[in-house]
């Protein structure tokens, strides 16, 4: 059972912020609430506000000259099946039922309780004004609509006929209609069409299958033999590309041999020598760096010597300076030896 506790014309029609609070149901008391006022006061505004509270509010509403449709809102306090919701509608095509929070929630929750009735039925129903008496006459005098079978089907004691016929002829339609462009039979014979033409393109005779499977089993057996002479011609072209590789080495190999040869009457060199040559090799370096180091030394030393210049005069003196030497050696014996000879 669904209850409205509390009606929020926040902004629809001429209402801003409006609310019409029912209050909670008293125990022991009617729960008949009745809205009354002059024309124009709005009555009709917040019964349309209702129904969009339940329904959505419709795509041309005609509600929204003092707020555009963007901002339009509706909110209730209602009880739905015993428990308290506070639920807002919003002008949108889809998501416009808000819960707290302005959440979106499923449609779900009011059409359940509605038992599914669509807006146009609760209007008959149950939103009754002069017009929608006057068409609801109307109605059940032709017969049509959910109130016109009711009444029928309650007067004739033929519960829901008109309704089973209704649906019994639409599953016939979608069955099959003559003239139609598509029904279930026909595009059920256009595949049954379909498959029959795949089948007989795929259709093989028995003798045909045999052949064909003895045709695999050969080619089965001719790719195997093949994939095995694969392999070995694979394996032969290695050995053929390693030994391509090999051969200029081996010309080089060749050539080492043939200087070989003339050394073959060369004594053995003594073993001692494996362990002496690293040393022998290492003294070689140092004795070449010495031949260099030495080689420019006698340069400097030959370059220094040519540059003196020779002085005639004093080679001519080379002489008389030997004996003046021999002299100087003699005088300096004879100092030394005076003091002894004195004393003699």
């Amino acid at each position: 059972m669904m209850r409205i506790n509390r009606l929020d014309l926040t902004r629809y029609g001429k209402f801003t912020d409006k609310h019409i609070d029912f209050g909670p149901v008293e125990p022991g008391r009617p729960d008949l609430h009745i809205i009354y006022g002059p024309n124009e006061a709005g009555k009709s505004t917040a019964l349309s506000a209702f129904l969009d509270l339940l329904f959505g509010i419709e795509s041309r509403s005609r509600y929204d000259f003092l707020h555009p449709y963007s901002t339009m809102r509706i909110g209730a306090a209602l009880e739905i099946g015993g428990v308290a919701r506070e639920l807002v509608r919003i002008k949108k095509p889809q998501n416009s039922l808000l819960g707290p929070g302005d959440q979106p929630i499923g449609e779900h929750l009011i059409l359940g309780e509605l038992g599914g009735v669509e807006r146009d039925v609760y209007c008959a129903m149950f939103s009754l004004d002069d017009d929608t008496l006057e068409e609801g006459g109307e109605s059940i005098l032709a017969s049509k609509g959910d109130l016109g079978q009711l009444l029928f089907s309650a007067s004739t004691g033929l519960a829901a006929l008109s309704q089973t016929l209704v649906e019994l002829r639409s599953q016939a339609d979608g069955l099959f209609k003559l003239r139609a462009r598509s029904s279930e039979i026909g595009d059920l014979k256009s595949r049954l069409s379909d498959l029959k033409e795949r089948k007989e393109q795929i259709d093989t005779l028995a003798t045909h299958y045999r052949q064909m499977v003895e045709t695999r089993e050969r080619s089965l057996a001719h790719y195997d033999e093949a994939m095995a002479d694969r392999t070995q011609t694979q394996l032969r072209l290695d050995e053929i590309k390693n030994l391509l590789t090999a051969l200029p080495r081996l010309a080089e190999l060749r050539d080492i041999w043939d200087n070989l040869a003339e050394l073959q009457d060369v004594p053995e060199a003594p073993p001692s020598w494996a362990n002496e040559l690293p040393a022998l090799h290492q003294e070689d370096i140092e004795l070449a760096v010495k031949r260099e180091t030495a080689k420019a030394s006698m340069a400097e030393l030959e370059k220094g010597l040519n540059a003196i210049a020779l002085d005639e005069i004093a080679l001519t003196l080379g002489q008389r300076m030997d004996a003046i030497g021999e002299l100087h050696a003699r005088y300096v014996t004879a100092e030394r030896d005076l003091p002894d000879r004195r004393l003699q």
